[in-house]
């Protein structure tokens, strides 16, 4: 099974990706630079899934990721969430007071930030990836530089554990897509869907949209806005809702349907178990 991800092996995408397939003994990921190379990846059959971040409850959503996605001609399966735990690691042996910069990518220096203010002659250093950090000290043996992340990419790259889960929100998750290239097969096994509206600029227009959804006891669990483009002041809506009845989600859609400018069913796919987080 060849899947593809973000940046290299070990990522936190890596796990998404081995969460979703605990059973499948041999997988073969498949490093891609670009978020939109990786998706064309699945497009083009090169690989046989994709992961995709999409939100982090501390940076909330990923916008381009959720353009680039509901542009391309693809499934989502599944969503899994991920706990983010952070550990600084070096290589073997070496001690605090030789610590000149720790690398990682900007989002895990955001969430440690508290951690190091202990620490004001560490330099934070932003790079484009967190798992080629720990590659690089590995290979050019660097004693000097430090790098977070999790403890499983600590073990294979052969660097210490010099401090564990240094996150300042310990109930930090991010949000994966589990992608696959569409298909003429419609996912009937789904609870849970995204939708694209787009209102007419009218007064209460949303307010209607919601009332409607509440009287066919459609639960949103998402609503944010994003501007039109070439549209000043005009904004689109993505909404994720659940779907514990699936006649009554489809009748809400034809209710709804008539009073919105653009409705766009963008996936419908299995929702992560909540008595998970």
């Amino acid at each position: 099974m060849k899947i593809a991800i973000q940046w290299v092996k070990w990522a936190f995408h890596e796990i998404a990706a081995k969460t979703y397939f605990p059973k499948e003994t041999k997988i073969d990921i498949i490093e891609k630079d670009d978020f939109e190379w990786l998706l064309d990846s699945v497009v083009s059959s090169e690989s046989d899934y994709w992961v995709i971040a999409i939100e982090n409850t501390i940076a909330w959503t990923i916008y381009p990721n959720l353009n680039l996605l509901k542009d391309k001609n693809v499934m989502i399966l599944w969503e899994v969430y991920i706990r983010i735990k952070q550990n600084l690691a070096a290589l073997p042996w070496v001690k605090i007071e030789e610590l000149k910069e720790v690398h990682s990518h900007y989002m895990a220096i955001n969430q440690t930030r508290k951690f190091f203010e202990q620490y004001p002659h560490i330099k934070l250093v932003e790079c484009s990836d967190t798992a080629l950090a720990f590659r690089e000290i590995q290979e050019w043996k660097l004693r000097d530089i430090w790098a977070i992340w999790w403890e499983l990419a600590a073990e294979i790259y052969w660097l210490d554990i010099i401090a564990e889960w240094i996150e300042t929100n310990k109930k930090n998750y991010t949000r994966f897509f589990i992608v696959q290239k569409n298909s003429k097969l419609s996912n009937t096994t789904y609870n849970k869907a995204s939708l694209h509206l787009v209102l007419p600029h009218q007064v209460w227009s949303l307010v209607q949209i919601l009332s409607i959804m509440s009287a066919y006891w459609i639960n949103l669990t998402k609503i944010e806005s994003l501007p039109i483009l070439w549209e000043p002041f005009h904004y689109r809506f993505y909404v994720d809702v659940k779907v514990n009845d699936i006649e009554r989600y489809h009748q809400m859609l034809a209710a709804i349907r008539p009073l919105l400018k653009e409705l766009d069913v963008l996936w419908e796919y299995q929702a992560w178990d909540e008595n998970a987080i």
